[in-house]
């Protein structure tokens, strides 16, 4: 059984028919929105979101983040000289 899990072209997709649904609903309303200007800006959102988790992530940014990096740098010197 094949997992399926989070790949671009499904991101892509969701982002897409997500656009077409607030065009739809918007529509609805009496407002023109497009479509593809609606998807661009969700997935420009979530590449921006993304570009943050991913910095904030592999930096030491809070106190307890760079604490913790200091104690397993001690952790790991300790573990070579022996």
């Amino acid at each position: 059984m094949q997992e399926y899990g989070w790949n671009e072209q499904r991101i892509v997709a969701i982002t897409r028919l997500l656009g077409t649904l607030v065009a739809a609903i918007a529509g609805g309303f009496g407002l023109a929105v497009d479509p593809e200007s609606v998807a661009t800006v969700a997935l420009c959102a979530a590449a921006i979101v993304g570009l943050v988790a991913c910095w904030w992530k592999d930096n030491n940014v809070t106190k307890a983040a760079q604490k913790m990096h200091d104690l397993f740098a001690e952790f790991r010197n300790g573990k070579d000289e022996e």
